[in-house]
């Protein structure tokens, strides 16, 4: 008797049980496929950079980005002999991510997918200056830390899609500084930004 119920209750469940099943793939998934690429654009108040996406499947992806800063300025003096030299200052800076993504959609025909994603950081930066009253310097560091990312995208065609991305991350920053006079400082500092928004642009291949 015991096993005549086992057997109902197994029959009874089953088909419970892949429904269930069906329902979580349903709401998860996503239009993406394993083995898909994506660029990812970026643009926003703190970095530009430019990311790609390996899809492990369609609700998982690894993410590599890449975010690289600069600018150059001088510094003209005019006075009763005509234009002088004043200055200048230039500085370089890049950094990578690498990192897990977590998608998450409302069907495989989804219009609008959400994602998260964490991983590891590392740059590198320059910076120099020249001012004939004060000397020059030059300074070089790198970093390392983690990063996390939260966001959304909504897919115009198949092949391309715009979004929305919030951003945090926490690093350790190690620099060396040095003068016109020889002198050399050493300085390092742990810190982390708040949650930048920027506005994303992808393309899938």
């Amino acid at each position: 008797m015991n096993i005549r119920l086992l057997l109902f209750a197994a029959l009874v469940l089953f088909p419970v049980s892949l429904c269930a099943q069906d329902s979580t793939v349903s709401v998860n998934a996503t239009p993406f496929r394993k083995g898909q690429w994506a660029a990812q654009f970026q643009a926003g108040t703190a970095f530009s950079s430019l990311g790609f996406i390996k899809f492990r499947s369609p609700t998982h992806a690894l993410v590599l980005d890449l975010r690289i800063g600069g600018a150059h300025s001088e510094q003209q003096m005019t006075d009763s002999t005509g234009n002088h030299f004043a200055g200048l200052s230039s500085n370089a800076s890049t950094q990578i991510r690498f990192g897990w993504r977590r998608y998450s959609g409302d069907g495989t025909a989804a219009k609008v997918v959400s994602h998260y994603s964490l991983g590891a950081l590392a740059g590198f930066s320059h910076s120099a200056a020249v001012f004939p009253s004060s000397g020059s310097q030059q300074s070089n560091g790198w970093m390392i830390g983690a990063f996390g990312d939260i966001g959304g995208t909504y897919l115009v065609t198949s092949k391309f899609g715009i979004g929305a991305l919030a951003t945090a991350s926490l690093f350790y920053q190690n620099g060396l500084r040095k003068d016109s006079s020889g002198a050399r400082f050493r300085d390092w500092s742990i810190g982390g930004s708040a949650v930048n928004g920027s506005l994303v642009a992808i393309v899938y291949f």
